[in-house]
């Protein structure tokens, strides 16, 4: 698909390959439609694409947070201290990302995770989707010696609709040891 922008002075002219019923005008957000030139008046940053997919992120370079972990082989919501740079289609609050409006679909979700513990203490990590593990999500690592451990990426994917939300938990499977947080990095893209 393309979209062609022509700046004609204070009007824009679409051009596109497409078949037209996939894109609105209430997405243009526009004041006049000419159906035979397809002339609008508008502004550029006002032109979106309906069906463009959701994303959502978000990080913690820099807490240094604990999670205290009670019971060994038991997972606990990661104590972090999230920002979010990015969000289309979700919504942002501290370690959490919710899917917001009427699209759902299949979800990418991509993480990586470094954290501190002790030497040869087996770190699991998953996405939680509404405080459910989803099992395919699952990234484990073992403490190398100084109880540091290299990034640990894990993903999956998995549907999400309207008020559906994400967090990151752990669990140490082999102490009590709690978990320091490095960092945190989490990406949400919708598949489309």
């Amino acid at each position: 698909m393309s979209i062609k922008i022509k700046d004609i002075g204070t009007k824009y002219i679409l051009d596109w390959n497409v078949d037209k019923s996939f894109l609105s005008l209430s997405t243009f957000n526009l004041s006049t439609w000419n159906q035979t030139t397809e002339e609008y008046d508008t502004t550029l940053d006002s032109i979106t694409k309906i069906g463009s997919p959701d994303y959502g992120n978000m990080f913690d370079f820099s807490s240094a947070s604990v999670t205290t972990i009670s019971s060994s082989g038991t997972y606990y919501l990661l104590n972090c201290s999230t920002t979010s740079l990015y969000t289309r289609g979700f919504t942002h609050s501290n370690a959490r990302l919710t899917k917001v409006g009427d699209a759902f679909g299949p979800i990418k979700m991509e993480g990586n995770l470094a954290v501190s513990a002790n030497n040869n203490d087996e770190i699991h990590v998953k996405f939680f989707k509404n405080g459910i593990e989803v099992p395919c999500s699952l990234g484990s690592m073992v403490m190398s010696s100084g109880g540091k451990g290299s990034t640990l990426p894990f993903h999956c994917i998995t549907d999400m609709i309207d008020g559906d939300y994400v967090e990151v938990w752990v669990s140490n499977e082999t102490s009590t040891q709690d978990i320091t947080l490095e960092n945190m990095n989490i990406i949400l893209s919708e598949l489309v």
